[in-house]
């Protein structure tokens, strides 16, 4: 007869520990699910395994452990319990843990002891903390050995239920390898932002770790790669998801009105104010205000900026009364603050109070290889939007997709997605249906470093003329081979009028029976 009891009958552990630690276990209860004993004495179910199936808690709280033992088994997971960390690293992968929740305070040495432990032992074992009551910074303390998340004690059944499905998510995240399925891409949405190299990985695994806190973030990247997402994402991991995301881009708006946008007004504080006015910070009371590129706040703002996030004070501009704010502050930039802070033009302090914990979004250029599950997703967003057929890439599309740099990133990327899904009358998307400026920016069509010295001598003028004409005719013989000689469609890939094509090509000399074709 198996030792497995059913239906929460504690068993002793068939895995040896050390002197002075327990370890039981339980099977999942519960009348949904149809369990069986199979000939070697092991617990089947007919529903799906869970991606986190089998927990351990470490911890000597009884109430604790459980209270997660309820809520855990009844999600369908096999609970596993030790009230001393005393081997439970040697013991991890024989008993084939998949999440370890250790206990903040543990009789023999601390949670974050354990926590290192495991991660130098069993890196693909994922590691949470249950914070002592009270202790604040415990979970950035966590987050620094390794920790994946956190739990607060006393046990809340829903918070614990919502820990869960973070869990599966990360767990998800990590283990989740995109392959090709009949041309497409299937890949892990997380909140709206996709990616699966090691970089993007990181970002995704750092905004669930950091997203429970309250900390201030510093999300830093090139225009056009994702912060506002982040900052979203973060909000939505947060408490705070059910109350205010306030977003406002510091750059789009005169200094002058930045601050009133901030703090609010009173009536007569300047010409046009006419009555009271509350600023975001206000009406982000509870949750979150994302700060998009920072670095452009005046001085005077930048001062009342770091009031707001030490202390919770905003003063409206005119005003005589300061007002208490709960909001967390997440901050975006693409310039460089550290170099500011050295020429005066950014406050140190508050550079320092931002960067609490500093979110780097690596630009698309980076991490090429996401290019095809982006471009697979934007194709399938537009083609739902504006009510067009499914269409693929061709594979000289893809190949210009993959050769280009991207200064603009994952926003480029997705304008040109939408424009050429649009532009496209195939049956799928060729190069002619791209924008010219990604061929222009091929290396290929570069001036010849050769005819650069050659032409050194010239007058200036005439320099660039040879240059402009050689070009011209590298870059408009390309684009005919491309589209098989056919002047419609080359015209029409370029952006330019038929007659005016032929008559750049007959400039060009370029203009023969052999290469270019009228239909």
């Amino acid at each position: 007869m198996s030792n497995v009891a059913l239906y929460n009958t504690e068993v002793p552990s068939a895995f040896p520990l050390a002197r002075g630690a327990s370890l039981t276990t339980r099977v999942p209860s519960g009348r949904d699910r149809h369990l069986r004993i199979a000939s070697e004495g092991q617990v089947t179910t007919s529903t799906p395994r869970p991606a986190l199936l089998r927990i351990l808690v470490v911890s000597s709280n009884v109430q604790a452990c459980v209270a997660l033992r309820e809520v855990f088994e009844r999600e369908g997971r096999e609970v596993l319990s030790a009230s001393s960390p005393a081997g439970v690293v040697e013991m991890i992968g024989r008993a084939e843990v998949n999440l370890l929740i250790s206990d903040q305070l543990l009789p023999d040495e601390s949670g974050y002891a354990l926590l290192e432990s495991v991660r130098e032992k069993h890196p693909t074992v994922m590691t949470a903390l249950m914070a002592a009551p009270g202790m604040s910074q415990a979970p950035l303390l966590a987050f620094e050995r390794g920790a994946s998340d956190y739990l607060t004690q006393p046990i809340d059944a829903d918070e614990a239920v919502a820990f869960l499905r973070r869990a599966d998510n990360m767990h998800t995240v990590r283990e989740h390898v995109v392959t090709p399925t009949s041309g497409a891409y299937e890949a892990p949405d997380y909140r709206g932002m996709y990616g699966t190299t090691s970089v993007m990985r990181d970002v995704f695994r750092m905004i669930s770790r950091v997203g429970r806190t309250g900390v201030t973030v510093l999300v830093t990247g090139e225009s056009g790669t994702g912060k506002e997402l982040v900052a979203r994402a973060l909000h939505d991991e947060s408490a705070r998801r059910n109350k205010p995301f306030i977003a406002l881009n510091c750059s789009a708006l005169p200094s002058e009105l930045v601050e009133s946008e901030l703090f609010g007004h009173t009536r007569g504080a300047f010409t046009g104010a006419v009555k009271d006015r509350g600023g975001l910070f206000e009406a982000a009371h509870g949750g979150t205000l994302f700060l998009d590129e920072i670095g452009d706040l005046g001085p005077l703002a930048q001062a009342k900026v770091l009031r707001a996030v030490e202390s919770g004070e905003v003063m409206r501009v005119g005003g005589t009364k300061s007002s208490h704010v709960d909001v967390r502050v997440i901050a975006a930039t693409n310039r460089p603050l550290d170099a500011m802070v050295l020429d005066g033009r950014f406050r140190e302090d508050l550079l320092y109070r931002l960067k609490v914990i500093t979110l780097a979004l690596p630009p698309l250029r980076e991490r090429k290889s996401d290019i095809p599950l982006l471009t697979s997703h934007f194709l399938q967003l537009f083609a739902e939007r504006h009510s067009l057929p499914a269409r693929a890439l061709s594979d000289d599309a893809r190949d210009i997709l993959m050769q280009y740099d991207w200064p603009g990133n994952v926003r480029e990327l997705r304008n040109v997605i939408e424009g050429a899904l649009v532009m496209c009358d195939g049956a799928e998307i060729d190069a002619c249906d791209l924008p010219a400026n990604l061929t222009t920016a091929s290396p290929s069509l570069s001036v010849p470093t050769s005819m650069m010295e050659q032409s050194a001598d010239l007058p200036f003028v005439e320099a660039r003329e040879r240059a402009l004409r050689e070009f011209d005719r590298a870059f408009l013989g390309a684009a005919l081979a491309r589209n098989g000689g056919n002047i419609a469609r080359t015209a029409r890939a370029l952006g330019l009028h038929r007659q005016s094509l032929q008559k750049l090509l007959a400039r060009r000399d370029l203009r023969n029976g052999e290469t270019t074709r009228e239909l």
